[in-house]
């Protein structure tokens, strides 16, 4: 294994452990957690914007207003969700118990998670249901072939009823006709009744199946929104945990003391590449006024590992130069102080 894949699991298995290995699957999380914020947003307009749709008009342009007025309510909705939950997570896994303020938080959160579910189950109803049109259509079609149906044996009976009866058994054989007529019509009539409604009544279950799936999908959005604010919130903690464990070992606090003299030998990030670097007056000055904990010998050690790894470079004839720029000289140090 090479020396350089080494030092990169290194700092993956044993340095940073946590924090490297969990860092994908939070992002994951994270970010597909907006996306249940978006949809749960999509859902619930629908529903609002029915209710705002029943206003009677009280201004021009009051339509536009409204369609606005309820994407960005939505919207402000979700966002104050989430940061509710994240504060919620968090309040609880740095108490490592609930207490009032946190039972507090969650009622809040609970209220609002019900809210955002019923807008969503409202909206996608509105959005997929079709009861109403299906009953419409299905009307119209039993009317429209009832009346065909009606009017085809209309004609046949109408014509029956004017064939003259001249003795009894014609008009009993006529009459029988009519009456037959008479059943087949209302016979093709209900029949077409019963294949429509049939049709409707698949119609409509199909659509209940529809809610029924919007339903779990609505649940399914706010699970994943719950899992990526509370594991964000885990990870931001399991980090920032693991970080100050990590820098009370000697190794890391000189590395942080490190940051913090580079910080000031850079004159917070002024300096660049050509400057010249502070003297070692100026540079001992600059740390008893910032009150760091720094000893003659630390500061020394400190500005020769800066030479040593060519952050500052002496030249024969000129006067020492910096070399790199402060977030390159950042990125240096950490590397060598973490490995």
């Amino acid at each position: 294994m090479k020396l350089e894949k080494y030092n990169k699991l290194k700092l993956k298995l044993e340095v940073f452990k946590f924090e490297e290995n969990y860092f994908t699957l939070n992002r994951i999380l994270y970010y597909f957690s907006f996306l249940g914020n978006i949809f749960l947003i999509y859902f619930g307009y629908f529903f609002v914007k029915s209710v705002t749709a029943n206003i009677p008009p009280l201004f021009p342009f009051q339509d536009i207003f409204f369609t606005i007025f309820v994407a960005l309510f939505l919207a402000g909705y979700e966002l104050t969700k989430r940061f509710s939950l994240d504060q919620l997570f968090k309040s609880i896994l740095q108490n490592g118990k609930v207490t009032t303020t946190s039972a507090v938080g969650g009622a809040v959160c609970i209220l609002m998670i019900s809210g955002s579910f019923y807008l969503s189950i409202k909206g996608s109803h509105r959005l997929i249901d079709n009861t109403g049109t299906i009953s419409v259509v299905s009307d119209s079609i039993i009317k429209k072939e009832a009346d065909s149906v009606t009017k085809y044996y209309d004609k046949e009976i109408a014509y029956y009823r004017k064939q003259p009866g001249y003795t009894r058994d014609d008009r009993r054989y006529r009459d029988s006709i009519v009456n037959s007529l008479e059943e087949t019509k209302q016979t093709k009539i209900q029949q077409v009744e019963t294949k429509t409604q049939d049709k409707a009544k698949t119609n409509v279950e199909l659509n209940q199946e529809n809610s029924t799936a919007f339903l779990f999908i609505t649940i399914f959005l706010e699970l994943i929104v719950l899992l990526g604010v509370g594991f964000n919130a885990y990870y931001t903690l399991g980090s920032f945990n693991e970080t100050g464990k990590l820098l009370q070992t000697p190794k890391f606090r000189q590395l942080d003391q490190n940051l913090r003299l580079l910080k000031l030998y850079y004159q917070n990030g002024k300096k660049v590449p050509g400057d010249m670097p502070l003297s070692y007056n100026k540079f001992k000055a600059l740390i008893d006024t910032q009150k760091l904990d720094c000893s003659h010998k630390e500061a020394k050690n400190f500005i020769a590992l800066c030479q040593e790894l060519d952050i500052v470079k002496s030249h024969r004839a000129r006067k020492s130069e910096i070399m790199i720029t402060y977030q390159q000289a950042k990125d240096l140090i950490e590397k060598q102080d973490i490995i």
